[in-house]
């Protein structure tokens, strides 16, 4: 029986609705392909505010309150989420000034992050001229002539810079940094162009999200000077403050593995215990003091204190949503109870979502955000489902299932990929980094005493042999194609389904839908048909070839770093979104890096069962590589389910692994053709003329890419081409491709495609022709660039 101040608060139970309202019209926003003008938007808004008054008015009712707050969120949502884009992308870099000497005041207003190159950090500018943005996204590289200078969150400096517009690679199944940019509210990204006449300027008035960002820094360097040579010390560092930018790939890679990237992150879990433990703390001292109890009851104070520790340990955490999420949810409870009112766990998760998506409408662009929220309705699902009489192991057990099902098909959809050992993992590694290292890394952030940063890192070390070991068999990650998002939502309610409580029909039933996931294959090429995919990787090459039953990358586009490469970032989450699990064959035209520096990634991913290329005897191959090296010699032919490869460069015994000696490939089928003519110049396209190597060939991706170097008269009208590809990155130093170069191919007839414009480019050549696809102009979304039209 429940009393009267069990109640739900009055509207409580309409909060569900307006979470699902303001979730569907921020998705309908970042849908769109172009911002409804603002007199639209302003419209919308108070259609929006009609549909509120509707529902209030229509309170008393048992169905339409909740349908009408459904829809006047929705509205609102949408409205406001446009009203708010608007401004953010007026305040872009004017193109005039793309490519400029600009001089600017400003203050740094994040903590910079360390990078291969030197520091990247987020910078707002003073009194920015006209065109300039109020947020940059900088880098200060390293150089011989000046070292990078100590730069803190807070700092005033005068920069020569030069910027550009907001822009990235956009690849299928790839991520969207335009969109990351316009949810951090950058509008120009750059770098410092004159390090020597940098000049710091005089501090400014004192700001908290500035002393927070200081402090954060501050706790960066304890665990730096720590644990200064400690692989595990950027782990440890996430875990405290959220900064993850020096956690490197292998390690990313061993967390995706064994299914604990959500545990890398400051999780919600890891926010509640922290405030459980200070509100344990802070209640216990309070009981023990009498003239305290009398004036506040000690269990209104935990909470209270509760609250506050952890509105404090997520602020230092950088504020991630799942550390929000879990924040919001532990107020609504606090308040509801002290209140004397009841609430339910999925009424506190729906009022987070709420308050995450009025905060930042832009969230539902993040993962993080979906796997966040995710994670814990299927918990409460499952927890709903199972007897609260069972023992605690048990519990724990069945939440690790309920996790592992409910969340598969999600996974699946956004990474493509699932960690089998996951649930082991995690009956290990939760209460390890929960209960024990969390504990100790909070000590030493209070205390700044070394030995319990080396302790942490230790057990965190053991934990990380422990998942290696777990890990490390082939069949421990579940890699999928992308899945349509019909098949996702089936597979979602058959999971839910099937952790539905028991005596509910068709239980096992359910996990059919989820088997039906796991069985979708995406449709390939037919006999005789091939695909070319040139993929954005900005100033570098890789280029996908797919037949019936065979994929070939063609090279593996550019190094970014010591620590992160094209393979990493682009190659690898393509092939796999396009359901490739091995390649048939990778071919490296020859050894440079704009063209090789994916390579060990790719390999270390997927594999092929060959490797051929134009390389030199010095050439470090990747540990993966297969053996033995097949030289890409001219007379080199195989034939693919009907499609024919040949290589026509360079001559036997030739191969040095120059620009000069790249590894020219010919690709035909149907009738039609493809020419893949890596970096050659003037002198080896001659060469093929000689040898009378270059028939008319409908597509060439343009040598050494459209360098003036390249694509001599001659060369051009042997090919005659139909299409020409440009692989260039936007704004390149290098210029390409060369405006002559690109008038030459115009003339003789030519589309030019490039990827700093036109994002990847897809081909499907048959005997019936060849069917284009530019992926900026299919998945254009009000952010991005404007496309070009098809010519």
């Amino acid at each position: 029986m429940h009393h009267a101040n069990d109640k739900a608060a009055p509207g409580v139970a309409l909060v569900i609705p307006l979470a699902l309202g303001l979730l569907g019209g921020s998705l309908a926003l970042q849908a769109q392909s172009q911002l409804p003008p603002p007199a639209l938007a302003l419209g919308f808004l108070a259609l929006g505010l009609a549909l509120g008054l509707a529902a209030w008015l229509a309170r008393q009712r048992v169905v339409w309150p909740a349908v009408l707050v459904f829809c006047a969120a929705f509205v609102l949502a949408f409205a406001t989420a446009a009203l708010r884009a608007h401004p953010r992308l007026a305040d872009r870099l004017a193109p005039a000034l793309e490519g400029q000497d600009l001089r600017l005041r400003g203050t740094v207003i994040e903590m910079p992050r360390r990078t291969d190159h030197g520091l990247a950090f987020a910078f707002e500018t003073l009194a920015p001229p006209q065109g300039v943005p109020g947020r940059l996204q900088l880098a200060w590289y390293r150089s011989k002539a000046a070292a990078v200078p100590d730069l803190r969150a807070g700092d005033r400096w005068a920069l020569t810079v030069r910027l550009k517009r907001p822009h990235g690679s956009l690849n299928p199944h790839g991520s969207d940094r335009e969109a990351q940019l316009l949810a951090q509210g950058i509008g120009a990204t750059g770098y410092v162009r004159d390090p020597a006449g940098a000049e710091r300027l005089a501090d400014g008035a004192w700001a908290p999200m500035l002393a927070l960002e200081g402090l954060r820094q501050r706790l960066r360097e304890r665990f730096e000077r720590a644990l200064p040579d400690s692989p595990w010390r950027a782990v440890l560092v996430a875990l405290a403050i959220g900064d993850q930018s020096g956690v490197s790939a292998a390690q990313w890679t061993l967390f995706s593995r064994s299914g604990i990237t959500h545990l890398v992150s400051i999780s919600g879990l890891h926010v509640t215990v922290w405030a459980l433990l200070a509100g344990a703390v802070l209640g216990g001292l309070w009981r023990r003091i009498p003239s305290l109890v009398l004036r506040a009851p000690a269990q209104s104070v935990a909470a209270l204190g509760g609250i506050v520790a952890a509105a404090a340990y997520v602020a230092i955490a950088g504020a991630a949503t799942p550390a929000m999420r879990s924040l919001i949810m532990l107020a609504v409870a606090a308040l509801a109870t002290r209140g004397g009112r009841s609430i339910r766990p999925a009424q506190a998760l729906a009022a987070a979502l709420a308050a995450v998506l009025i905060f930042d409408p832009w969230c539902v662009l993040s993962k993080g955000t979906w796997l966040s929220f995710a994670a814990v309705a299927v918990l409460l699902w499952a927890a709903a489902a199972s007897h609260h009489r069972q023992p605690a192991w048990r519990r724990w057990l069945t939440a690790q299932w309920a996790i592992g099902l409910g969340m598969l098909p999600l996974l699946l959809a956004l990474t493509g990929q699932v960690s089998v050992v996951a649930p082991l993992a995690n009956l290990v590694a939760v209460p390890v980094v929960t209960f024990v290292l969390l504990p100790i890394e909070f000590a030493f952030v209070v205390s700044d005493w070394a030995p319990l940063a080396h302790l942490a890192a230790a057990i965190f070390e053991l934990l990380a042999e422990g998942l290696s070991w777990v890990s490390a068999p082939d069949w421990a990650i579940w890699q999928q194609a992308a899945v349509p998002p019909a098949l996702i939502v089936l597979a979602s309610a058959g999971a839910l389904w099937a952790l539905a409580p028991r005596g509910v029909p068709g239980r096992l039933a359910a996990i059919a839908l989820v088997l039906v996931l796991l069985g979708w294959r995406p449709a390939r090429p037919p006999e005789g048909v091939f695909d070319l995919v040139m993929l954005d990787v900005g100033q570098g090459l890789a280029v996908h070839l797919r037949t019936a039953r065979h994929d070939m990358l063609f090279d593996a586009g550019p190094s970014f770093g010591a620590s992160a490469d094209a393979g990493q970032r682009i190659v690898v989450p393509y092939l796999r979104g396009e359901g490739v699990a091995r390649l048939n064959g990778l071919v490296l035209s020859h050894a440079d890096t704009d063209h090789t520096g994916g390579a060990a990634s790719v390999l270390g991913a997927l594999g092929s069962r060959w490797l051929m290329g134009s390389l030199p005897s010095t050439y470090a191959f990747p540990e993966h590589a297969p053996k033995p090296l097949r030289r890409c010699e001219r007379g080199e032919r195989w034939v693919w389910d009907g499609v024919a490869f040949e290589v026509l460069h360079p001559p036997a015994g030739q191969a040095q692994g120059g620009n000069r000696d790249s590894c020219v490939i010919r690709v035909e089928a149907g009738g039609h053709a493809a020419l893949l003519a890596a970096d050659i110049e003037v002198a080896s396209e001659r060469d093929l003329l000689a040898a009378g190597r270059l028939p008319r060939t409908d597509i060439v991706i343009a040598p050494h890419h459209g360098s003036r170097s390249s694509s001599s008269p001659e060369f051009i009208a042997a090919l005659a081409p139909q299409w020409v590809l440009f692989p260039v990155g936007y704004r390149s130093r290098f210029g390409h491709p060369h405006a002559d170069v690109l008038a030459a191919y115009r003339n003789a007839g030519a589309t030019d495609l490039r990827s700093d414009r036109d994002g990847a480019v897809r081909l499907r050549v048959s005997a019936s022709g060849i069917e284009v696809e530019r992926w900026r102009e299919r998945a254009h979304r009000y952010w991005h660039a404007e496309p070009t039209p098809a010519q």
